[in-house]
C-alpha cells in the first residue's frame, strides 16, 4: 500500500502474470471505463459542494432504508408516548444523579471535542464525520421550530426531535463507520442512555427520541462516502502497462 497526497494506492496487481492475451486486454479495457466513470468525483470540492454531497449521500439506498425505518419507528412510538412518559417522568426509572451525564453527552460538547481530536489525529474519517454531525444538527434544529411541538413539561415548543438525542447518535454512526462496530458500539449505548435520560427529565416525548435518534444515524454516516471515492487505476512501465490497482481518494 502506498500514500501519494489525497490517494491511497492498495493492492498492485502485476498484469504480467497474466498469460492469456485477451484477458490482459479485456482488463485492461474495463480498468480505463471504469477510470472514466469515476473521474467526475476527484475533482476537488467546495465547502457548498461537501454539504451538498453528504447531503445527497444521506439518502442513498441505506439512507434510505435507515430514513423508512426510523419514520415507521417514529410513527409507531407516538401512541407510546403517554405511558412511557407517565413512567419515566420525575426520575421514576433514572435518577437526576444519573441522567445529568447522559443529558451533558447530548450536548454537543464531548461530541465537538471527539471529533476535533479526530480532525487532529485522524482526518480522514474526522472532517466526514464533522460534516454529517453539523449537517443533522442543522436537520435537528430546523424540524424543531418547523413543527413546533410541546414539550412535555410544557417550558417550550422545541420538543420534537430530540437534539441531545441527534447528537449522540450521530457520533455513534460515525464512529461505526470510523473505526468499525467493536469501537463504535459504547457509543451507541451512550446513544440510548442519552435519550432515555431526557425521558427521566421530562425534556422529550419517546417519539421525539425515536426521531432523533433517525436523524443522527441518517447524517452521521453520510460524509463519508464521497470521501471515499473507489477508483482502478492502470500503472505503466518504460511505456507498457505494467499492473493495476486501486485508488481511494480522499478528497478534501
Amino acid at each position: 500500500m502506498s500514500r501519494d497526497g489525497q490517494n491511497i494506492i492498495i493492492d498492485f496487481v502485476p498484469l504480467s502474470c497474466i498469460v492469456d492475451r485477451s484477458m490482459k486486454k479485456a482488463m485492461i479495457l474495463f480498468l480505463i471505463l471504469m477510470g472514466v466513470s469515476c473521474q467526475g468525483y476527484s475533482e476537488e470540492l467546495t465547502l457548498a459542494g461537501h454539504v451538498q454531497r453528504t447531503a445527497e449521500d444521506a439518502f442513498d439506498t441505506t439512507g434510505l432504508w435507515i430514513l423508512g425505518v426510523g419514520t415507521a419507528a417514529t410513527l409507531l412510538s407516538f401512541q407510546w408516548d403517554q405511558h412511557i412518559h407517565d413512567t419515566w417522568a420525575d426520575h421514576q426509572q433514572m435518577s437526576a444523579n444519573i441522567s445529568q451525564y447522559g443529558n451533558f453527552w447530548g450536548t454537543g460538547i464531548p461530541e465537538a471535542l471527539i471529533i476535533g481530536g479526530q480532525i487532529y489525529y485522524d482526518k480522514d474519517n474526522g472532517i466526514p464525520a464533522l460534516e454529517g454531525f453539523a449537517l443533522g444538527g442543522i436537520v435537528t434544529h430546523s424540524a424543531k421550530i418547523l413543527i413546533g411541538r410541546e414539550r412535555p413539561d410544557s417550558s417550550t415548543r422545541t420538543s420534537m426531535p430530540s437534539g441531545h438525542t441527534q447528537a449522540a447518535f450521530s457520533l455513534a454512526a460515525s464512529m461505526t463507520e470510523s473505526y468499525g462496530w467493536k469501537v463504535g458500539l459504547p457509543f451507541w449505548g451512550l446513544g440510548v442512555f442519552t435519550g432515555l435520560s431526557r425521558l427521566a427529565d421530562d425534556a422529550h416525548w419517546f417519539s421525539d427520541v425515536v426521531a432523533g435518534a433517525t436523524i443522527g444515524i441518517l447524517f452521521g454516516r453520510a460524509g463519508y462516502k464521497h470521501h471515499r471515492e473507489i477508483q482502478p487505476v492502470i500503472l505503466f512501465h518504460h511505456g507498457n502497462v505494467d499492473g493495476a490497482a486501486v485508488s481511494i481518494r480522499m478528497d478534501w
